[in-house]
């Protein structure tokens, strides 16, 4: 059976604290979306390079409903070289929702051989430089206040504590200069290690809205997977739960990631 898609204005407390947007009482299921946080519920994937809208269009046909769109960072795999604001308002009025990524600057540590790395003496500084950035590229492509965008950190050594401190030096302040924009501040990276520190972190520093976790252990849930205890992030999460996989939807085929998605996406 095809997972039904469930949209939602967001009234979890700590989204109204955050932006100030959402009226005190409004209704769960409001569907006014401009510059409030939207919820969606069902299942999403996330490609490397920016698939044609006719693609889009033919994967209409497939379970999914939502798409992880690679719109900044230096150490992107893909250039998105498709992907403009013409390319979004086209592949929305299909009935697409979005996750924006932004992969910048990665842990000293990190483990993805990616170049570009989070220096510990300005990790503060260079979180601020990239949130504007990626706030900067999801506006001009159309996205509005209240939409959650998602910053890539791949899994790195977290047992390395100068490593691990930096991480969350560069997170914190990424996530708040993306609040101070406007924006939600979403975060992916390996269940064992980004987020692992985050749950750590929960009550000590600034963390997050949202969370997009890495475990592919073919489970499409967002909830029971250990190290990210069920109360913490409820309702904001994105669970990618396998990997480099092919599918073939209205004739058309690509490589992608699973995920399962019950969090913030893009507002446009």
């Amino acid at each position: 059976m095809r997972p039904s898609l469930t949209r939602r204005i967001a009234s979890a407390v700590l989204l109204t604290a955050v932006l100030g947007l959402l009226p005190a009482g409004l209704a769960e299921g409001a569907r006014a979306r401009s510059g409030q946080p939207f919820l969606v519920d069902g299942p999403g994937f996330d490609t490397c390079e920016t698939p044609t809208v006719e693609t889009m269009q033919a994967w209409r046909d497939s379970p999914y409903k939502v798409v992880g769109i690679y719109v900044a960072g230096d150490n992107r795999a893909c250039r998105s070289s498709r992907l403009t604001r013409d390319w979004v308002t086209a592949v929305h009025r299909q009935g697409w929702d979005f996750l924006p990524i932004q992969v910048g600057l990665q842990a000293p540590c990190s483990q993805s051989g990616k170049p570009g790395r989070i220096d510990p003496a300005r990790a503060a500084a260079q979180g601020v430089a990239e949130a504007d950035d990626m706030v900067d590229r999801s506006t001009a492509l159309g996205f509005k206040r209240g939409s959650a965008v998602w910053y890539d950190m791949e899994a790195y050594d977290n047992t390395d504590v100068a490593c691990r401190t930096a991480v969350l030096d560069f997170v914190s302040a990424w996530s708040d200069r993306v609040r101070e924009r406007g924006f939600l501040a979403g975060y992916y990276s390996s269940l064992d290690s980004g987020i692992a520190d985050l749950v750590e972190a929960v009550d000590k520093r600034s963390v997050p809205d949202a969370v997009w976790y890495a475990r592919w252990d073919d489970r499409a849930v967002t909830t029971g997977d250990g190290a990210l205890p069920d109360g913490h992030w409820r309702d904001r999460r994105v669970h990618q739960y396998s990997g480099n996989v092919t599918e073939t939807h209205g004739g058309k085929k690509m490589n992608i990631d699973r995920n399962a998605v019950d969090g913030p996406v893009g507002v446009f």
